[in-house]
């Protein structure tokens, strides 16, 4: 059994889960190859997901993460790459300095939400922006928040995926439920981890914040950020009202 307050110490369940995305990756690399990035910087980092990819593609990639869990699995997993192990850095998001400037910063899928107030959003901006360069660019891709979120209509379970657990080799399905805050505009969501016998085998619960495109706005521009642009997918293609997706591309 996990318990909810140690889910981050199993990186390898992380992957699991994550077995579907990758719809991100080429845009990413897209992105750098377009901007002729040198330098790339992942906040948010976790396991290496994105930064897998881009050290196999000889990109100067440096990823931070807060977990000190995901760093050293993310290690491992880049541990027989042509590729220097300390460019994999544990640190907060909130309140890191490296010392060092990057031609290109992002924060990839989501991440960006597990910042649950402006206050902490403004202050991992404030140290992006210290990292940056009068070239550099700054990118963000997070969802975009759903009326059906927004109205509370979702709380009742539903099964949202299934996977296969690699530590014992087990196919499990993931039950959530969620409840908003319309005040705090955090989203309150519950992951039941079930067998196929329908038995709970652990919960997780954590906390999203919904940002919403005129508040982003507003924290970016506070920020001093100019917003570049401003996409509503991964193949560039300029936001909308219909977009899932929000994808700030931003510099000083």
């Amino acid at each position: 059994m996990i318990s909810n307050s140690l889910i981050y110490d199993y990186p390898s369940l992380y992957d699991d889960i994550m077995w579907w995305k990758n719809d991100d990756i080429s845009f990413w690399k897209a992105l750098i190859d377009k901007k002729k990035s040198k330098k790339v910087l992942e906040i948010c980092c976790g396991t290496g997901r994105l930064g897998i990819p881009m050290i196999k593609e000889n990109i100067n990639y440096y990823g931070l993460d807060i977990s000190q869990s995901f760093i050293n699995f993310f290690k491992k997993k880049a541990s027989d790459l042509d590729y220097d192990l300390d460019k994999i850095i544990c640190a907060d998001a909130i309140s890191f300095n490296l010392e060092q400037k990057f031609d290109c910063i992002f924060i990839g899928f989501n991440s960006l939400a597990h910042l649950l107030t402006n206050k902490e959003a403004q202050a991992c901006f404030k140290c992006i922006k210290n990292h940056m360069h009068k070239n550099s660019i700054f990118g963000i891709d997070i969802f975009m928040p759903s009326h059906e979120l927004i109205s509370n209509t979702k709380i009742d379970k539903i099964d949202i995926m299934d996977f296969q657990d690699s530590r014992n080799n087990t196919k499990l399905n993931i039950l959530e439920s969620m409840q908003y805050n319309s005040k705090t505009e955090v989203n309150h969501i519950t992951w039941e981890f079930v067998n196929q016998s329908q038995e709970i085998q652990f919960k997780y619960d954590f906390d999203m914040r919904l940002f919403f495109p005129d508040t982003l706005n507003r924290l970016l521009i506070d920020s001093k950020f100019h917003i570049d642009h401003f996409y509503g997918n991964y193949q560039f293609q300029k936001f909308n009202g219909r977009s899932e997706k929000q994808i700030y591309i931003c510099s000083k």
